[in-house]
C-alpha cells in the first residue's frame, strides 16, 4: 500500500481579521501544510457569458495557421466548433454529430508544418486543415456474432416469431455476447406491434455491428518534438485501441482490450517504443506496450474519472475522491485524498528554466488544485463547478490555464515565469517539533533487570507473542466471518451474488435517517433487488418498509436513505433488520442488523 497524503487545510483568517492580527502583533505563523498565501496565477481574461458546454477532452489549443498565435478550439455539445483568438471569438463551425474529443496532429513533414485538427464524433473523425473540412475517417464495422445473425435471418424469413427471437437474443446477452445496436433496440421495445414494425423496417438489410469513439489522443511517430509527425490514437466502444497512420486515413495498429476505454494517456514514440495507459469502464487500468496488451492489470477501488501520465508513472482519479499514483509495473506509490468529488484532471508541464510537471485537479466544491507529486503547491477557487480544464500555450503565452465551467463561463489564467511550483517552495519539510528533545526518564533497577530478562529469553518471548497473535487474528477473523454470513451485524457480504451491505444511522432522535450502502463487487450487473425492513412496529415507524433496487452496476457504491421515527423514546432502543431478497428464490441474499442509538426526547 502506498503512502497517503491527507488533504491540506487551506482555511485561514479573512483579510480584515489578518489585518487586525498584524496591528496587534499576534499574526500567526504560516503553516507548513498550507499552500503559499501569495497567489500563483495571474488573471488574464474571463468571459462569464461565453456560452460553452464542453468537457476536458473537447478543449484544445493549437497553432492552427502557423503564425505563432495559438487559438483556443472548443468542440461544444451543441454540435459547433468554436474558435477563440485572444479575447474574441473568431469563428463557429457546424458539426454533424455530438463531439466526444478533439486534438491536433502533424500529418506530414512538408513545410510549413501546419497542424490538422481532429474532431471525434460518433463513429467518425472529422479532420480539418486551416479550419476547413479535409477528410472524414469512418470506423470499420465490428464482426457480428454468427448466432445473432442466424436469429435475425430466421426472423426475416418468418421461421420463428418475434417473441422467440427476443428470448434467443436475451440468452446470448446473458452468455456474454456483445449484441448489435439493432438487437438491443428490439429487446427494449415493449409493444408487440412496434416490434413488428421495427422488424419490417429492417427487412432485407444486412446486420452490421457499428461502434463509436469514446476517447482520443496523439502519439509521435519517430521524434519527441513539438512539430514532429504524429498519429491519432482512438479508443472505441467495442473495447479496441486503434492507431491511425499520420494522415489519419487508415488503421496501422488494432489492439483489442476487451473493455471499453474511458481515458487514455500515451508515452513514447510509435517507431521507437511506446506505452498507452487505458482506464476502462470496468474499473481497471490496462497498459498497451508496442501493440501488445500487458499482463499487468490494475483493479481500481472505484471507476476512473481522469487519467494523466507523469514520466514513468501515471495518476488516475477515481469516483471515491482519491487520486492514485501508480508505476507502470502496477505498484502504487501514494494516494491523495481530496475533500470533494473530482470533476476534471489535466497535466501541467512547464518547459522553461524550471522543468516542472504537476497535476491540476478541479473539484466539485469549486477548488482548482495543483499538486507536485503529493504536495499541494497551488489552490484557487472558481465560482461555478468546472467541466473542462486545459493547460498549454495560448496566444503568445506559453503557460496558460483555461477552465470551462458548468454555467458556460470561460476563464483564462497565466502562470508567471517566476512562479515556483516546486514542493520545496511551499514550506514542505519536517515540523519544528522534531528538534525538541524528549524527556527520557532515568534508568531504574527494575528497568535494568527487565531488559536483562528480555535479552536472555528473547527467542521464547517472541515465539509466544507470535503464537498468541496468530490465535487472536484467527479468532477475530472467525467472528467477523460469522457476523457477515449470519447477518447479525451492521455489515453483510455474500459470495453467491458478490454484494456488500453496510448500515448506519444518523440523527439524535426521535427522527433518524437509516443509511444503506450497497456495492456490487461482481463482474456482472444485478437487476431488481427487493429490500425489506423489519423492526418493532411499536417502537419505530419507517417511511419505506419495502423498496426495489432497479440496477446495481459493478464497482459502483449506491446509497439509499430511509427516514425512521422513534414512536416511544422512553422505551429505549431496538434493532432494525434489513433483508435483501432475490426475485428467483425464496431465500434472502443478504441480511444485516443495526442497533439503533438511544433516542433523544422530542422538544415541545
Amino acid at each position: 500500500m502506498g503512502d497517503v497524503s491527507e488533504p491540506y487545510d487551506v482555511t485561514g483568517p479573512s483579510g480584515a481579521t489578518a489585518a487586525l492580527q498584524r496591528l496587534a502583533g499576534i499574526a500567526e505563523a504560516p503553516s507548513v501544510d498550507r499552500p503559499p498565501n501569495k497567489p500563483v496565477w495571474l488573471e488574464a481574461w474571463s468571459d462569464p457569458v461565453a456560452g460553452i458546454s464542453a468537457f476536458t477532452p473537447c478543449v484544445h489549443t493549437c497553432n492552427l495557421f502557423g503564425d505563432g498565435d495559438w487559438r483556443l478550439v472548443v468542440a461544444d455539445e451543441d454540435r459547433k466548433l468554436k474558435v477563440w483568438k485572444g479575447t474574441q471569438k473568431a469563428s463557429d463551425h457546424a458539426l454533424l454529430d455530438t463531439p466526444v474529443a478533439i486534438t491536433s496532429f502533424i500529418p506530414d513533414v512538408t513545410a510549413p508544418r501546419l497542424p490538422s485538427l481532429a474532431v471525434a464524433a460518433g463513429a467518425h473523425i472529422f479532420i480539418y486543415r486551416n479550419l476547413r473540412p479535409y477528410y472524414k475517417f469512418v470506423l470499420p464495422p465490428e464482426n457480428v456474432n454468427t448466432e445473432e445473425q442466424d436469429v435475425w435471418q430466421k426472423v426475416m424469413s418468418g421461421d420463428i416469431v418475434i417473441g422467440d427471437a427476443v428470448a434467443a437474443l436475451t440468452t446470448l446477452q446473458d452468455a456474454g455476447v456483445i449484441l448489435t445496436t439493432r438487437s438491443l433496440q428490439l429487446m427494449n421495445i415493449g409493444d408487440a406491434d412496434k416490434k413488428m414494425s421495427f422488424v419490417e423496417h429492417w427487412q432485407g438489410q444486412p446486420l452490421i455491428a457499428t461502434t463509436v469513439i469514446t476517447c482520443m489522443d496523439v502519439i509521435k511517430q519517430a521524434l519527441d518534438e513539438p512539430d514532429a509527425v504524429s498519429c491519432l490514437v482512438v479508443g472505441t466502444e467495442s473495447g479496441r485501441v486503434l492507431i491511425l497512420n499520420p494522415q489519419g486515413t487508415a488503421i496501422i495498429k488494432n489492439v483489442w482490450l476487451g473493455a471499453t476505454p474511458a481515458f487514455m494517456a500515451v508515452q513514447g514514440e510509435l517507431d521507437a517504443g511506446y506505452k498507452i495507459t487505458v482506464a476502462a469502464r470496468d474499473g481497471k487500468v490496462y497498459t498497451v506496450r508496442n501493440g501488445e496488451v500487458s499482463q499487468t492489470i490494475i483493479q481500481l477501488e472505484a471507476p476512473a474519472v481522469g487519467l494523466v501520465r507523469m514520466n514513468n508513472n501515471f495518476m488516475v482519479g477515481c469516483m471515491n475522491d482519491v487520486v492514485h499514483n501508480y508505476q507502470s509495473s502496477g505498484h502504487k506509490n501514494y494516494s491523495i485524498y481530496l475533500p470533494a468529488s473530482i470533476l476534471a484532471m489535466q497535466k501541467l508541464e512547464v518547459t522553461s528554466a524550471r522543468m516542472t510537471k504537476c497535476l491540476v485537479v478541479a473539484l466539485a466544491n469549486g477548488e482548482v488544485r495543483v499538486y507536485n507529486e503529493k504536495h499541494l503547491v497551488s489552490l484557487h477557487t472558481i465560482p461555478s463547478p468546472v467541466t473542462g480544464v486545459w493547460f498549454g500555450r495560448y496566444g503568445r503565452e506559453d503557460n496558460t490555464l483555461i477552465t470551462v465551467t458548468k454555467s458556460g463561463a470561460l476563464d483564462i489564467k497565466i502562470l508567471p515565469r517566476t512562479a515556483n511550483l516546486e514542493a520545496a517552495g511551499v514550506g514542505m519539510g519536517p515540523p519544528p517539533e522534531q528538534d525538541i528533545p524528549l524527556q527520557v526518564p532515568k534508568k531504574t533497577r527494575l528497568y535494568v533487570e527487565q531488559t536483562q530478562r528480555e535479552r536472555e529469553q528473547a527467542a521464547e518471548m517472541h515465539r509466544m507473542f507470535q503464537r498468541d497473535l496468530a490465535k487472536l487474528r484467527l479468532t477475530t477473523a472467525r467472528a467477523y466471518v460469522k457476523i457477515l454470513t449470519d447477518g447479525q451485524g451492521a455489515a453483510a457480504f455474500t459470495s453467491s451474488a458478490s454484494l456488500t451491505l453496510n448500515l448506519s444511522a444518523s440523527g439524535l432522535g426521535p427522527r433518524f435517517k437509516l443509511v444503506m450502502t450497497v456495492r456490487n463487487d461482481g463482474a456482472s450487473h444485478v437487476r431488481n433487488v427487493p429490500v425489506v425492513l423489519t423492526y418493532n412496529e411499536g417502537l419505530y415507524r419507517a417511511s419505506q418498509q419495502h423498496l426495489l433496487i432497479p440496477l446495481l452496476v459493478p464497482t459502483v457504491t449506491y446509497t439509499f436513505e430511509v427516514d425512521v421515527l422513534c414512536l416511544n423514546p422512553e422505551a429505549g432502543s431496538g434493532v432494525i433488520t434489513v433483508v435483501m431478497m432475490s426475485s428467483k428464490s425464496s431465500l434472502p441474499i443478504l441480511q444485516a442488523q443495526l442497533k439503533m442509538p438511544v433516542s433523544e426526547l422530542e422538544e415541545e
